[in-house]
This record gives C-alpha cells, sequence and structure tokens, in this order.
C-alpha cells in the first residue's frame, strides 16, 4: 500500500496530478483487518480519495458548463477523477452517494471541512437537481464516457430534466461504467413523528401500568428508543424539532420523550456509540418514571405546591431510582438508567435536589440529562406555567449556569445540537421576512447563518410553503444572501412554531 497521501499532493492543490493516491492489488479490502491499524489507515485513504473525486467531479461541473465536453482545459481534472475512480473501483464498483445533504462514499460518511463545504454543496445542489440519489463507478469507465457524463451532469434545464432523460442521453452517448440511482424519497418529517408518537405512547402506558399495577415491563419502550436511534443516525434536525411540540396536556409524555431526544442528540455530539445511544436514550425516557407516584391532583395543579406537596416532588428521583430496581424484560439493569433517575435534578454542585450526607460523583448519563431535562422544562407549556421560555432566553440562561448548575463541556456541545440560534426560533430576516430556525448551522463556525423557513411576506402576512432558507449561502462577491437581524421572542407574541415540524 502506497504511503498516505500529503495534503499538497491531493489533485484539488494541484489539479495535473494524475498519481495514483491508494495502490492496491485486488481484493485488498477482503484482506485488511476491520479495526485494525491498517485497517484505519486503508479507510483513511478511502475516505481521502472520496473527497478527491468529489472535488474534481465540482471543478468539472463548473469547468464544463463554460467550455463543453471535449475542450483540453479538462483533460487533467479528467485524468485526476479517473485515476481516483480506477482506484477505489479495482475489486467492484464505487458509489458517491447524496442522503439529507449529505455525501456517503459507499457507506463511509465524507465528512467535510468549513474550506470544503462550498465543493461539496455544489455536487450535492446538482444531484438534487437531477434528483439523483446516487452515481455508481466502475472501473471500465474512460475519458471519453467521464467527459459525457459532467457534460449532461452540467447541463440540467429545469423544463426539460430529469433522471430519466440523463439516463437517456448516457444511454444514447454509449457512455459505459456509469449508472445512475433515484433518489430514495425519505418520509423524513412523517417517519420522525410516527416514531415520536410510539415513543410517547410507550412512556404513557409505562407510568399508566406502574400506577395501576405497580409493575413495569419495558419492551415497547426498547424498540421505540432503537427505532429512535436509527432515524438520529440520518435525521436529527427533524427530531429535535418535534421536541418543539409544547402541549401542556400531554407534558409528562412529551417531556420523557423530548428529553431523550436531546439527551441522545447531546450523546451523539460527546461520541457515544451507537449501542450506548440507545441505553442512554432509554435512562432518558424512563427518568421521571418516580412521578408515577405522585398523585394524579398534584402533578395537575394549576397553583402553588403546599410544603407536603412539594416533598412528594422532590422525592420522585429517589422513588424512580427504586422504581427501575424492579423493572422486569432486562436481564442487567444498566448503571445509567438508575443514575438519570437519581441525578437529573442534582446539579453539578449539587445546589439541587435529593440532598446527600456522602460523597457522590456524578455520571456522564446525569450531567446529559441535567441539561436536557431542564432545557425541555423551561421551554415547555406546563398545568402550572402555560406560558414557556423562548428557546434563545433559555440556552442563554443555562449558559449563564455553565460550571456551576452544569457541566461546562456538555453545555459548550448541547449549543452545537439545537444551535447558537436554536431551533424552533423565530427570526426576523434583513428582506424583512419572518422566519423559523429547522435546524443549525452546518458549519459550527457560522451559527449565527442557520437553515430556516420563511413564514411571512416582507409585510408580515403569513405565507404558506415558505422557501426554506440555508443562511450560510453567500453570493458570487461573498457576502451572505440572507442575515437574521435579530431574535423574536415566539412565546411574547403567543406564536407556536411546532406547527412547522410536524
Amino acid at each position: 500500500m502506497a504511503e498516505p497521501l500529503r495534503a499538497s499532493d491531493s489533485p484539488a492543490a494541484n489539479p495535473s496530478s494524475t498519481q495514483p493516491i491508494l495502490t492496491h492489488e485486488k481484493s485488498l479490502t477482503k484482506k485488511v483487518a476491520k479495526g485494525s491499524e491498517a485497517g484505519d489507515i486503508y479507510d483513511q485513504q478511502i475516505l481521502m480519495l472520496g473527497t478527491q473525486l468529489v472535488t474534481q467531479i465540482s471543478i468539472l461541473v463548473k469547468m464544463s458548463r463554460l467550455h463543453g465536453r471535449t475542450n483540453a482545459a479538462l483533460d487533467n481534472p479528467v485524468d485526476s477523477a479517473l485515476t481516483v475512480i480506477k482506484t477505489l473501483a479495482h475489486d467492484e464498483p464505487i458509489s458517491v452517494r447524496v442522503q439529507n445533504d449529505f455525501l456517503f462514499l459507499g457507506q463511509r460518511h465524507l465528512k467535510v471541512t468549513a474550506a470544503q463545504m462550498p465543493v461539496f454543496s455544489t455536487v450535492i445542489d446538482t444531484l438534487n437537481l437531477w434528483c439523483i440519489g446516487g452515481i455508481s463507478f466502475s472501473k471500465e469507465v474512460e475519458s471519453r464516457d467521464f467527459r459525457e457524463f459532467i457534460f449532461q451532469l452540467a447541463r440540467f434545464d429545469p423544463a426539460t430534466s430529469s433522471i430519466s432523460t440523463f439516463r437517456t442521453a448516457l444511454e444514447q452517448n454509449s457512455v459505459k461504467g456509469i449508472e445512475l440511482e433515484e433518489r430514495r424519497v425519505l418520509r423524513g418529517k412523517a417517519t420522525a413523528k410516527t416514531r415520536y408518537a410510539t415513543a410517547a405512547s410507550a412512556v404513557g402506558k409505562l407510568v399508566q401500568d406502574s400506577r395501576e399495577k405497580g409493575t413495569i415491563g419495558f419492551k415497547q419502550a426498547k424498540r421505540a428508543i432503537q427505532s429512535i436511534v436509527d432515524l438520529m443516525m440520518n435525521d436529527e434536525a427533524s427530531l429535535l424539532g418535534l421536541t418543539t411540540l409544547r402541549c401542556h396536556d400531554q407534558y409528562t409524555h412529551n417531556h420523557s420523550v423530548n428529553v431523550a431526544l436531546l439527551s441522545m442528540a447531546l450523546g451523539n455530539r460527546a461520541g457515544y456509540p451507537k449501542v450506548e445511544l440507545a441505553d442512554l436514550g432509554l435512562a432518558a425516557l424512563f427518568h421521571d418514571l418516580g412521578k408515577a407516584n405522585i398523585p394524579m391532583e398534584v402533578l395537575n395543579k394549576p397553583g402553588e405546591f403546599t410544603e407536603d406537596e412539594w416533598q412528594m416532588m422532590r422525592n420522585h428521583p429517589t422513588e424512580g431510582a427504586l422504581s427501575l430496581a424492579k423493572m422486569r424484560g432486562i436481564t442487567n439493569l444498566p448503571g445509567r438508567m438508575a443514575s438519570a433517575s437519581f441525578e437529573h435534578h442534582m446539579n453539578l454542585d449539587f445546589s439541587g435536589y435529593p440532598k446527600l450526607n456522602v460523597s457522590w460523583k456524578l455520571s456522564m448519563t446525569g450531567r446529559i440529562l441535567m441539561i436536557a431535562d431542564c432545557y425541555d422544562a423551561m421551554t415547555s407549556s406546563r398545568v402550572y406555567r402555560r406560558e414557556p421560555m423562548s428557546p434563545s432566553k433559555v440556552l442563554g440562561f443555562m449558559f449563564g449556569k455553565a460550571g456551576k448548575s452544569f457541566d461546562h463541556t456538555l453545555m459548550k456541545l448541547f449549543m452545537t445540537c439545537v444551535g447558537i440560534i436554536p431551533i424552533g426560533s423565530l427570526v426576523l430576516l434583513d428582506t424583512n421576512e419572518l422566519a423559523v430556525v429547522l435546524k443549525p448551522a452546518a458549519d459550527p463556525a457560522d451559527a449565527e447563518h442557520p437553515y430556516v423557513k420563511v413564514i411571512t411576506d416582507a409585510q408580515g402576512t403569513g405565507i404558506e410553503n415558505g422557501r426554506e432558507i440555508d443562511l450560510h449561502e453567500k453570493d458570487e462577491a461573498g457576502d451572505y444572501r440572507y442575515s437574521i437581524i435579530r431574535l423574536i421572542d415566539n412565546t411574547e407574541y403567543k406564536f407556536d412554531t411546532s406547527r412547522y415540524f410536524v
């Protein structure tokens, strides 16, 4: 195997380079052990090659629009792209796929830096125009085939172009070694909503069984959380958007699911593997189980609690930990589940409850749940507090308590989950239009330019099916096309943004 490519050797840095970056014999992929040091190096080089292929496609799309398919200016980038393709497709065809605005080489996610974002965006946007979900390349592809493919890719006409016309053009021009895959229509928000509802139903049944039978079975909840983990890997924004549902009548059920979603998103940022994310989500789903022992008239009391009622509320973390110990359907009770219930109101500096007379080390699960629980509780409508706080105000309040009530590092990671300008926030654009934040900025270094949906015109009149805008986009001069002038307090104006996530 060749030495790993240095950055200065890449085709992106030196378009005339046509030297192979990875030299390997047939079936090397089957000889390198997964997880081994050699395997890691191999994966890194494969991802590097994938990034270089995307870079060459981006360059060629722009050049082909200017020069056509046969101009000599295309020679070097075409040769570089073919070198990469023939290296990657040595054993079997390889595919570049787009899913939820992320690029994949086969099953490998091609992670993008801020500098590479414009290059990747060109390819993603072009594939989306054609409704192409993936492009498969075999080692039989030659220069003429690749040039024709790029030429057709670059000449999209909204009036007449489709993936069918693209395939026809490739066939008519006898292009070999390149196949197009249609974009899979993901159910997105509908799928997220269904799985959210399933999890909320599982919580409801769990609480009801605990009250009526004194027993707890959690197989349905386990299945619900696992399906949510699977969806979160591909469409985190749709799931986090559902945490904006603020119905005080279903607060207990929704709150448990919201805390699970927020906790898993934070755990994902903290590097939790998939299996542990499911355990974390399950622990978060059950964090308020102790409230099943509190009378409904107390939980639903609209006025102030008496001292005895406050004592009941403060006891729910301990009651929850005890209830979890009796749970059926689990072989070895994960310690994090009990920790979640017992610690989620303690605070980092132990200023919360329950109060302890012994030394105690907070678990990572407890630290994560403190943040997720507080954020959702403060942004939610409750029986005794119908008007919640806006997400941006809550985030500012919580960040002010980082290092005291909340783990400082986790608090920073949490802000990348929901965004500096949080999901569900109402904002005023420099066009005088109002918009709702759908997901955080893709580039954390540019957090003030999230992805938004326009909901009013410049006169403030509401519009249906408003356009969605990535505020990170810039014009030809390098200036942002749109910017946020200020945040609008949607709770002050009684404006519910959750409708845009369901």
